[in-house]
Formats: structure tokens, C-alpha cells, sequence
């Protein structure tokens, strides 16, 4: 089934329930045709549509990838008049068909087959490296990449959109740099508005995918396994090293430092060392949405992370200082983790300050699924004076069996749903709506904690 959705501004409406479509190139034929209602556009007027595939509910919440992650399409028809009170309708709309090249952006073609030039990237002469079509594309274009596996290292400087069609990256044995300035991730976003979406990653001697100093980056339908390979005890790569209670674990699977407003939404990560790490290096990260993802069997660290390591998130006073650093404002929702940190130290989503003036605050966990876990399903540290984890909201999640190799820092060696402590400094968390069963404790606190 197919269903036409807004990409644009607008209410619109598709009158009935999705109809039955089929798919031949970039042709989407329904049949029946179907009536849609735009309550904002003037009849004549050309609007942009995507496809989105509901056999695979890739935007209903469940674990899959897109089957047409599309640039926008156009609706072909002629409009009909308006229904009173909805404005202009088509009845006539049979075809949804996208674009030609460049009327939204140029598309660059990759394929395995391929070869690489300064002119290569048109379907006909597909580039055979993502490097080569991403140095071809200009800021606002796509990369359509084919489907087989890509040894390099991707790196995104320029505002682009990289849509994979049964590609993987392998960054098996790459790097580049050294020290703290190493490239270690398989795909590395810099460029503020990029789209990452449809690809399998592993490999990586560090991060899968490392989304770095940037704002509105689009994450979307990735396979991020089998990354952060590299060893802390053998490079001087920063990820790698121990910061705090935060084991070396080069990055995790996807890795977002001193990003904002951002979303990773309907990703798989799967058997790193971490699954998704949000951290605040070289600046705030805050306004990001992790939301329908499945994070699961990262063995030795967190499922879900968001740890301060920035020691100006605070001043002496423990005041926040938002344009400095710390990790707040941010919503996990709607994702599974599951059996993540049981061969280190692991929960489902945990939210620390790993030093005096660092500062994860006032972020959301709601409607999560999150079972399995070494630490406790959802755990908040504090573990030195003028830290702030403090303003957390855990609302209606499910919470099943956690905290399976038990919390020795904090005494708390029995199961444990959700588990709230501070060495130090008082803090105020609100849990509320959650199901939590099958631990003997089903929330934990340290004296110095208020559950509001």
C-alpha cells in the first residue's frame, strides 16, 4: 500500500483508507485512483508529495527500512473543485511520479559497477565510490547509492541527502589521522541539513555513523553493526578512552557530539561496543529526537547514552551554561533497547556527568520498551560535586528485567527498573505512567534524590 503525505506546509488529507499501489522506477501508480483533500492550496497550484511505504509501516513506529525514501514527488492530475470548508480536491490522481534531476537538486548515482570521475554520477556513468559522487554533488543534492558493499570512509561536508538501496559501508580496516584527531567513523556528517538514510554500516574502528558540531541532521532506517573495533589500549583516538564512568568504547554506533536539533528516528543499532551515544565535546546538544529505534545487544556499554563530558556545562555556581556545553532538551521516545552493557557496564538509557561543571539535564524518556539490560533500564548518575542530572522526565515507558549485573557504585545489586543516584549534589527527577515489572526493586534512589 502507498499513501501521498505533505512534505511541505499545508493540511492534507487522504480521504479513505491507503489504496493499493504499484511501483515500477519512479512511477507509483494507485489503483484505485484516490481523493486527496489540500485545505491550503488554490486549485491549479503544483504541490509536493512523498511516497510512504505502510506495508512496511516504516513511519508507523515499527523496525524497518524504507522501501521508497524518495526526494519529493509531484501529483499528476487535474485539480477538481473544492469541497466546502477543505479547499481544492483532485479525483483524478492516478500517478505519482518524482522529479527530473536538478528541478530539486541534482541526483548522483553510485553503483558497485561504476566508475570514478569529475563527471560521473548520472545513471547512465554511475560513480563507483560514495567519496567521488559526494566531491561531484553540490550543497542540496542527493546520492542515490546502489546496492553492494563500499570499503571507505564517507564523509559529509556539504548539505546533502545520501539515500542507500541495499548498500553498506564497510569500514573494515580504515582510518585516517591520528590521535584526537583521527577519522574513525564509517560515515562522518559535518554539514548542518544532511540526510543519512537506508544504509548498513559496520566495521568502523570507531563511531558507525558520528554526527559532529552540526544542527538538523536526519538519521533514518540505518543498520549500524559491528563498529567501534578499535582498542583503547592502542590508540590515542578520544572515544576510545575512558571519560568517567563511561567505558572506552571508541564511539558507539552512532554517535552524536555537540549536535542540535537533530533527529535519528527508525535506525537499528545492533552488536557495537555502545549503541547511540549524545555527548557535549565542543558545545550544547540539546533539541534532538531519538525516536523508533531498536538498540540492542551492545555488550559493553549503554544502549542509549547522553552523558555530559564538557566541563563548562556549569559554572562554579552550578548555574547552567546552555551555549557552553551540556547535554538537555533532548526526547528518547518510542525506541526498544534490549540487552545492551552485559559484558561492561550497560543500561538500557543512562544520563551521567562524568566531572565537576558537566551537566545533563531536563531531557525525556517516553514510551520506550527497554528490557534486558546490565545497569538498570533507565539510569541517572551523578558522581562529584557541582554536577546537574536533574529535571529528567521518565513517563510511560516499558520497563521489564534490568540492572541483571547489578550497580556496585550505588549498592544496588538486585534487579532494578529505574535507578536514580547522586553521590553529591540533590537532584529532582519525575517518573510517572511507567509499567515496570519482573525486578525486585522497581525504582531505586540515593537519600539526596526527589521523585516528584
Amino acid at each position: 500500500q502507498v499513501q501521498v503525505d505533505p512534505t511541505g506546509s499545508g493540511t492534507f488529507t487522504n480521504v479513505g483508507s491507503p489504496v493499493n499501489g504499484t511501483q515500477s522506477g519512479g512511477v507509483v501508480t494507485q489503483s484505485p485512483a484516490t481523493t486527496l483533500t489540500d485545505a491550503s492550496q488554490t486549485a491549479g497550484s503544483t504541490v509536493a508529495y512523498r511516497v510512504i511505504a505502510m506495508a512496511d509501516a516504516h513511519d508507523g513506529g515499527a523496525t524497518s527500512a524504507p522501501s521508497d525514501p524518495s526526494a519529493p514527488v509531484t501529483l499528476s492530475g487535474t485539480p477538481g473543485t473544492a469541497l466546502p470548508g477543505t479547499g481544492p480536491t483532485n479525483p483524478a490522481i492516478t500517478s505519482i511520479t518524482r522529479p527530473a534531476a536538478g528541478s530539486g537538486g541534482t541526483t548522483w548515482n553510485v553503483s558497485t559497477t561504476g566508475a570514478d570521475s569529475n563527471t560521473c554520477g548520472p545513471v547512465a556513468s554511475p560513480c563507483k565510490t560514495i567519496g567521488q559522487a559526494i566531491t561531484n554533488a553540490a550543497a542540496g543534492d542527493t546520492v542515490s547509492v546502489g546496492p553492494g558493499t563500499y570499503h571507505e570512509l564517507v564523509v559529509v561536508s556539504k548539505q546533502l541527502t545520501l539515500l542507500g538501496f541495499g548498500a553498506t559501508v564497510n569500514a573494515a580496516g580504515l582510518s585516517q589521522g591520528s590521535g584526537q584527531t583521527m577519522d574513525a567513523a564509517a560515515i562522518l556528517v559535518t554539514a548542518a541539513g544532511s540526510r543519512v538514510e537506508g544504509f548498513t554500516v559496520h566495521g568502523a574502528f570507531g563511531e558507525g555513523i558520528l554526527v559532529l558540531s552540526t544542527s538538523n541532521v536526519v538519521l533514518a532506517g540505518n543498520t549500524v553493526s559491528g563498529n567501534n573495533v578499535g582498542k583503547p589500549s592502542t590508540t590515542a583516538y578520544g572515544e576510545c578512552q575512558v571519560n568517567g564512568e563511561i567505558p572506552g568504547d571508541c564511539g558507539e554506533g552512532i554517535h552524536l557530539m555537540s549536535a542540535v536539533t537533530s533527529n535519528v528516528v527508525d535506525n537499528i543499532s545492533d552488536s557495537n561496543s555502545g549503541g547511540m551515544l549524545y555527548t557535549d565535546e565542543l558545545g550544547p546538544n540539546t533539541g534532538n529526537t531519538i525516536n523508533g529505534n531498536l538498540v540492542q545487544n551492545n555488550a559493553d556499554d549503554c544502549g542509549i547514552t547522553l552523558p555530559s563530558h564538557n566541563p563548562s556545562a556549569l559554572d562554579a555556581n552550578g548555574v547552567p551554561q546552555p551555549t557552553m556545553g551540556g547535554v538537555f532538551g533532548n526526547t528518547i521516545s518510542n525506541n526498544m533497547s534490549l540487552n545492551n552493557g552485559l559484558h561492561g557496564f550497560g543500561a538500557g538509557v543512562l544520563f551521567a556527568a562524568a566531572g565537576p561543571g558537566m551537566a545533563s539535564y531536563d531531557n525525556t524518556v517516553s514510551g520506550n520498551i527497554i528490557n534486558g539490560n546490565g545497569l538498570p533500564g533507565v539510569a541517572i548518575h551523578s558522581h562529584a560535586p557541582n554536577q546537574d542530572v536533574s529535571g529528567m522526565i521518565i513517563q510511560n515507558n516499558v520497563i521489564g528485567q534490568n540492572n541483571l549485573l547489578g550497580d556496585g557504585e550505588f549498592n544496588d545489586l538486585v534487579t532494578t527498573g529505574i535507578g536514580v543516584q547522586s553521590a553529591t549534589v540533590p537532584q529532582t527527577v519525575t517518573i510517572n505512567g511507567n509499567t515496570i515489572y519482573n525486578n525486585v526493586t522497581p525504582v531505586f534512589t540515593t537519600s539526596n534524590v526527589t521523585v516528584a
